[in-house]
C-alpha cells in the first residue's frame, strides 16, 4: 500500500510534465509555423483571360512558406502590388489563387487591344493627325465631329458640320493602351513612334464605342470627314448641339 501511495504522485507528475511539453511543442510549433508565413497576392474576384487587372482586383493572403508556388507574386509592401497592377491575365486566375509571373504580361500592343474594351462594346481605331493624338492620352473623353457636303433647303451644297458622338473613351493612342511605362520602355515607344511620323503625319486613336455607334461611325467616314475634340476629365454631360454649316454662322444674331 505505501509503495502504491508514493507511485501515484509520481505517476501524476510525469503525467503533467508530459501535457506541459505537448502544450509548449504545440506553441513552439505554431510560433515556427508563424514566422514561415509568407503573404502572395491574389485576386479578390475571379479574372478573366486576357482581362486588365486593376488595383481593385487585387489583395494579399498568407500562407505558409512550404506552400508558395514557385514565382508567385509576395507581398511585402504596397509597393509589390505594382508589378500586377495594369496587367493583363493570360489566363484565367480564380478567386484566391496565388498569381505566378507567367500567368500575367504586362499591357501592350502584343497583348491585344480588346483586353481593355469594356463588356457590350467595341474598338475602333481612327487615324487622326499627330499634332492631336499627341494632346491626348488613354482614358481621356473625346466627341467625334462629322463635317460632310449636304444639299440645303435652296438646293445649294454647303459644307456642314455636327457633333456625332459624345463623351467618347479612349482606349489608346499609338502603341499605348495606358499600360504605364518605365523610363526605359517610355524611351523606345516614343523612338519607334517618331520613326513611323516620319512617314505619315497621322497617328491612331482607339475608342470605346457601342456596336450601333461604332456603324454611325463607319457610316460617317465613307460619306465625309471624321475628327475628334477633346473633352474635360470632369464633363460627362450629353448636350443637344445644332447642325452648324456657314449659313447659320453668317445668319446669326
Amino acid at each position: 500500500m505505501k509503495r502504491t501511495g508514493m507511485l501515484l504522485p509520481l505517476i501524476v507528475g510525469l503525467l503533467a510534465a508530459l501535457v506541459y511539453w505537448w502544450i509548449l511543442g504545440n506553441q513552439q510549433k505554431k510560433l515556427n509555423a508563424a514566422k514561415n508565413m509568407k503573404q502572395v497576392i491574389v485576386p479578390l474576384r475571379d479574372i478573366r483571360e486576357r482581362e486588365v487587372i486593376r488595383r481593385a482586383d487585387i489583395g494579399k493572403l498568407p500562407v505558409p512558406a512550404a506552400y508558395v508556388q514557385k514565382d508567385a507574386f509576395t507581398y511585402m509592401t504596397e509597393a509589390d502590388f505594382k508589378a500586377i497592377e495594369n496587367t493583363v491575365a493570360r489566363v484565367q486566375i480564380p478567386k484566391g489563387n496565388q498569381i505566378s509571373k507567367y500567368a500575367v504580361t504586362s499591357l501592350s500592343p502584343e497583348s491585344g487591344l480588346s483586353s481593355k474594351i469594356p463588356v457590350g462594346f467595341r474598338g475602333y481605331v481612327i487615324s487622326v493627325p499627330l499634332a492631336t493624338a499627341s494632346m491626348i492620352k488613354p482614358d481621356d473623353k473625346v466627341d467625334v465631329l462629322f463635317t460632310f457636303e449636304a444639299t440645303m433647303k435652296n438646293g445649294a451644297h454647303d459644307k456642314v458640320s455636327l457633333t456625332l458622338l459624345q463623351n467618347v473613351t479612349v482606349l489608346g493612342v499609338g502603341s499605348d493602351l495606358g499600360q504605364g511605362l518605365d523610363i526605359k520602355a517610355a524611351a523606345a515607344m516614343k523612338n519607334k513612334e517618331e520613326e513611323a511620323a516620319a512617314y505619315s503625319d497621322n497617328s491612331t486613336i482607339s475608342l470605346a464605342l457601342p456596336p450601333q455607334d461604332a456603324q454611325y461611325l463607319a457610316l460617317a467616314q465613307s460619306l465625309g470627314d471624321v475628327s475628334v475634340i477633346l473633352r474635360s476629365r470632369g464633363d460627362t454631360n450629353k448636350y443637344r448641339m445644332e447642325i452648324s454649316s456657314f449659313d447659320t454662322l453668317f445668319n446669326k444674331n
